[in-house]
């Protein structure tokens, strides 16, 4: 694998932009939607890469669940999002591949897109993104990250944007999430989100993986907790960063063109 980081690195000189194959082939599922269920707004969003399903279920609850294939993101929560909220959620989640269990939302003036992650698969995405050093909220260490899409599918329709990333490093399927301490924690760190909230949700993503979740979301109670930063460490070199990304992109590839 070094003497192909080594190859990945050279390339990346000339190469700004590796993109996974676009061609996708249309598959069945629950249609993309969003709106209000039991006292709840919903979201989910598929590019239909994978057959994928989408129920809502009583109160705060909903499941998922997709085969191998294409980008889809759903969940239930609030629209609009809040700086302060504290969010309770429980269930069961499982994955095969790349995959997040995670607070997920989106800001406005500017555009923001947002992943308190409490779970994920085999891809961590603060490794592939720019380190803002951590934060301790609950107990519990996070990774603090922010990261830019070009050209890419928003809230806005195609944009660009950046997302703003709290990674937990002790995964877990259910417990409380302050909101608040995550979004301090960030603007101390010079990560602003947008002055207008849209929707903020516990969400199930995929992408070009196999899985199912069944989750149930609250509002909880206990906020405050300014959380514990650190500053983050010296930036890694190409060979470092590219080692962590290298197995999921060529994963990817490989699913995508069923090789």
């Amino acid at each position: 694998m070094i003497s192909f980081i080594a190859l990945l690195c050279a390339l990346f000189a000339a190469v700004s932009t590796f993109a996974m194959p676009q061609n996708l082939t249309s598959r069945a599922g629950t249609p993309s939607s969003s709106g209000t269920h039991n006292g709840f707004f919903y979201s989910w969003w598929t590019d239909n890469g994978a057959t994928a399903y989408y129920t809502n279920g009583p109160g705060g609850q909903f499941s998922i669940e997709w085969g191998n294939g294409g980008n889809l993101v759903g969940g239930k929560g609030w629209n609009p999002g809040s700086n302060t909220r504290v969010i309770s959620y429980s269930g069961s989640y499982s994955y095969n591949g790349n995959s997040y269990l995670a607070v997920y939302g989106w800001t406005r003036n500017p555009l923001i897109e947002y992943y308190i992650i409490e779970n994920f698969g085999n891809y961590n995405p603060s490794t592939g993104a720019d380190n803002k050093g951590t934060v301790t909220v609950g107990g519990a260490v996070y990774d603090m990250a922010v990261s830019t899409r070009v050209n890419q599918p928003s809230i806005d329709g195609t944009a660009t944007f950046q997302q703003f990333w709290s990674v937990r490093r002790s995964k877990r399927t259910g417990g409380t999430v302050d909101v608040g301490a995550h979004f301090r924690a960030w603007a101390n760190a010079g990560m602003r989100l947008g002055t207008q909230h849209n929707y903020q949700i516990v969400a199930c993503e995929g992408y070009f993986s196999t899985g199912s979740c069944s989750i149930t979301v609250s509002e909880g109670s206990g906020g405050g907790n300014p959380g514990n930063t650190t500053t983050p460490p010296p930036a890694g070199n190409c060979a470092a960063s590219l080692e962590v990304l290298a197995q999921p992109v060529i994963n990817g590839i490989l699913n995508a063109y069923n090789i």
